[in-house]
């Protein structure tokens, strides 16, 4: 029985001896270097531009103001008449002369009746000086004694913005329009039209710059 174990391990020994054997016989050949790749260096990449600044917004323009009329506009139309009749296609509002040397105006006004309506009076610019028209306290010499002047007639050579009337420029005097009509009010001389001649220019005392006007 101990002679036929150790035969068998005998047998496996010279077994593996020649397993062993035959694979070292097919391994002796060398295994040949791979070969090398050749690579080119691959480029740099650029740098990137450098993006600009943006425009700053321009400020935007004022508003201007709106115009404004200057004293006594728009003048009236040769239309337009005190009671005389108006409708929405009319001038609506304008202004007439007044007072002496049409140094005033008034407003004349297209009513929802289809008629203009006069102010009452006559308006100054306060603007200006009307320190001329001031009414005398006593008699003043430079007018006419005893003569009641008429509008639109021939004034002779009484100085320039004198009050004159009946009562030589006092409070109470009167004068006469330009159609002989008498008035409470006064009359000055205006200096020489084109035809050389100088005339009265009248008004009555609710259309005079003094007392009622300023500048006086």
């Amino acid at each position: 029985m101990t002679n036929r174990i150790q035969s068998v391990q005998t047998l496996g020994a010279l077994a593996l001896v020649f397993i062993l054997q035959a694979c070292g016989g097919s391994n002796t050949g060398m295994t040949g270097a791979a070969g090398t790749n050749g690579s080119g260096t691959a480029g740099t990449t650029g740098v990137g531009g450098t993006t600009g600044q943006a425009g700053t917004t321009g400020v935007a323009g004022t508003t201007g103001t709106g115009g404004s009329a200057a004293f006594g506009e728009p003048a009236c139309l040769s239309t337009v008449a005190k009671g005389g009749a108006c409708t929405a296609a009319d001038q609506q509002m304008c202004y007439k002369t007044c007072g002496p040397v049409k140094s005033g105006v008034k407003l004349e006004m297209c009513t929802s009746a289809g008629t203009y309506s006069e102010m009452s009076g006559c308006t100054f610019n306060p603007a200006n000086n009307y320190a001329c028209y001031k009414i005398p306290a006593a008699a003043n010499t430079a007018c006419p004694a005893g003569v009641t002047p008429q509008g639109s007639m021939d004034c002779g050579t009484v100085p320039e913005c004198t009050a004159c009337n009946s009562l030589q420029g006092t409070n109470g005097g009167q004068y006469l329009d330009s159609s002989g009509a008498p008035k409470v009010g006064w009359c000055v001389c205006q200096a020489a039209n084109g035809s050389g001649l100088r005339t009265w220019s009248c008004a009555s005392d609710t259309a005079w710059p003094c007392p009622l006007g300023s500048g006086c």
